[in-house]
């Protein structure tokens, strides 16, 4: 199903087509954030500095790889919607706003990183802390893209109610959205990614680095940003499986639900954590 969205060429004679351009930058920004995810290995590689115990360059990886997921998401699920919406004002800008607002963001991670220094929770300088303040409304203007590709999804759906891929897609962009604008809010209110403070001694997950004793916010925010993507690849495979269509709606309802309040239950539990320190 969705191998048929990867015909769409990408080559110099679409650039005349408004619909087929639009799609393209997806794909070009996934390309861009694949080259400097490479780019940034290598430096990790040969720059042993370190910011946090970790090195420089962790965080600008962990975005790249991030964001050309996001893109690749994002590109394959706007072929689900009808082409005249796709070509559309709206999500035209939508698209340019999104892309614009991710390589904005990887582009200051690696300066800041090739400097030494923090780029979030960063408020040493007024410059800094300004750029960090940038990056949270880059972060939201992705969020909001996501969610209003879900909110058309979810719309396209609702003509006929028989395509439960596009409706686990649309929850999943939708919620998606909403839970990682939740976790990402209540770690940006304090001044690391931390609810509390970890043991010295923690265990942490090997390249995520994330701490295993309690507390850590990135875990529950990593779940709730994928969930644009789990929640999709669960209907595909509902798709062709299920052969009763209503059962197949209701457990993509129940998969939603269930995911969304794990996710919840983790962030509070993680906030919990704090409390009890």
């Amino acid at each position: 199903m969705i191998a048929k969205y990867w015909q769409i060429s990408l080559g110099p004679e679409a650039c005349f087509d408004r619909d087929t351009r639009c799609f393209n930058l997806w794909w070009q920004a996934t390309f861009l954030m694949a080259g400097l995810f490479v780019i940034t290995l290598l430096l990790w590689v040969v720059d042993s500095r370190q910011l946090h115990n970790v090195s420089v360059w962790a965080k600008p990886l962990k975005f790249e790889l991030s964001l050309a997921l996001y893109f690749i998401t994002l590109a394959l699920l706007a072929g689900y919607l009808p082409a005249t919406q796709r070509m559309q004002a709206a999500w035209r800008w939508a698209t340019r706003l999104a892309i614009a607002s991710g390589i904005f963001e990887v582009l200051y991670i690696l300066l800041q990183a090739a400097r030494g220094r923090a780029s979030h929770f960063n408020h040493d300088t007024p410059v800094e802390s300004a750029m960090y303040g940038l990056m949270g409304l880059g972060a939201l203007t992705l969020v909001a893209v996501s969610f209003y590709l879900g909110w058309l999804l979810y719309r396209d759906y609702l003509k006929e109610k028989r395509d439960n891929f596009k409706l686990a897609s649309a929850y999943g962009l939708m919620l998606g959205s909403v839970l990682t604008l939740i976790t990402a809010g209540v770690m940006s209110s304090g001044q690391t990614h931390f609810a509390g403070t970890p043991a010295v001694d923690s265990w942490r997950v090997p390249i995520a680095g994330w701490v295993l004793s309690g507390g850590d916010l990135r875990m529950p925010h990593f779940f709730a940003t994928h969930l644009m993507q789990i929640l999709p690849l669960y209907g595909l495979l509902l798709q062709h499986r299920a052969a009763d269509t209503i059962a197949a709606r209701k457990s993509i309802l129940f998969f939603s639900l269930f995911y969304s309040s794990a996710v919840l239950i983790w962030l509070a539990a993680s906030l919990l954590f704090a409390m009890r320190q």
